[in-house]
């Protein structure tokens, strides 16, 4: 296959090898920690703080799939974390927890101009002492569509409506809190495709209202990739995931407001016009009221 021919396929099929949307859902002071047989105490509530703080799964970016098109993305993400940032910013310890989240994520064009998402989930989360404990099993299950409301030859405006629906039913361990309550995701989404250093590159930009149901704090969320094209089967992509959270939630365990910027840098790798492969690291770069943690991201993307 010539080259410009790969690169046509490549950017008509799918546009951006867009990464993991990040870590999100730092949920604070939370206290079912008793159902493992502990009181609820200062610790616990760092502790459910830090399991909140958590990935979600990559919907995608502006752009729509063509009509009978679509694609299927893999995406596992391992993450780890052992210290929290105060209210003042200050870094300290806290309990550890280690997190696996695998999300199978389906986009399909419905029109041009229309793109039906569905992403089911399922976790692992372990928790250290004091109190251990672990969740395996569901996580949430996404359901939504991304409409394209503008585009001209270069860019595209998208709006997306995301339905996220938990998974754990009445799990009673405390490594499950945090996945218990329905979530609605607001979204609007920029896309710019442009010439970088005289290589291909876009831009995708988010800005998200995410609307929480049950005690934790709705959220805004802002998200940016930058992607770049080095050379022909080969994508550089930096990443921020900014979560503010809309003041303190409600009930004795979502008392504190709270906010954490995540950078994520990686590359991705295109197999085929079909295929691309990807891989990151992200860490939280400054916090208040939340973990700094730190995890891998890899992923895996069909299109069809």
């Amino acid at each position: 296959m010539r080259t410009g021919d790969y690169l046509k396929r490549r950017i008509k099929a799918g546009r951006a090898c867009l990464a993991a949307r990040g870590f999100a859902r730092p949920k604070v002071r939370l206290g079912k920690f008793a159902c493992d047989g502990a009181g609820f105490g200062p610790a616990h509530a760092l502790v459910a703080l830090m399991l909140l703080a958590l990935p979600v799964p990559a919907l995608g970016g502006a752009w729509t799939q063509e009509k009978g098109h679509g694609q299927v993305i893999l995406q596992s993400s391992a993450a780890y974390s052992a210290t929290e940032f105060g209210p003042s910013y200050d870094l300290y310890a806290s309990r550890p927890y280690d997190k696996v989240e695998v999300t199978l994520v389906f986009e399909y064009g419905a029109t041009d101009w229309l793109t039906l998402i569905a992403a089911p989930q399922f976790l692992y989360v372990s928790f250290g002492d004091p109190s251990p404990s672990s969740y395996t099993g569901p996580g949430y299950q996404d359901v939504g569509a991304r409409m394209r409301l503008w585009r001209d030859e270069s860019s595209v405006v998208s709006a997306q409506v995301v339905g996220r629906f938990p998974g754990t039913g009445n799990s009673q361990s405390a490594a499950a809190v945090g996945y218990e309550d329905p979530e609605l995701d607001l979204r609007l989404l920029y896309g710019l495709s442009f010439t970088m250093f005289g290589k291909a590159a876009f831009l995708d930009v988010q800005l998200a209202q995410r609307m929480r149901f049950g005690p934790p704090p709705d959220e805004l969320h802002l998200d940016v990739t930058l992607g770049w094209r080095v050379v022909e089967r080969w994508q550089l992509l930096a990443q921020s995931f900014s979560v503010i959270s809309e003041g303190a939630g409600t009930g004795p365990y979502f008392g504190d407001s709270y906010e954490y910027y995540k950078l994520q840098m990686g590359a991705a790798y295109d197999l085929s016009a079909a295929v691309t492969l990807q891989l990151s690291v992200v860490g939280t770069v400054f916090a208040r009221n939340a973990p700094q943690e730190n995890g891998v991201v890899l992923a895996a993307y069909y299109r069809f």
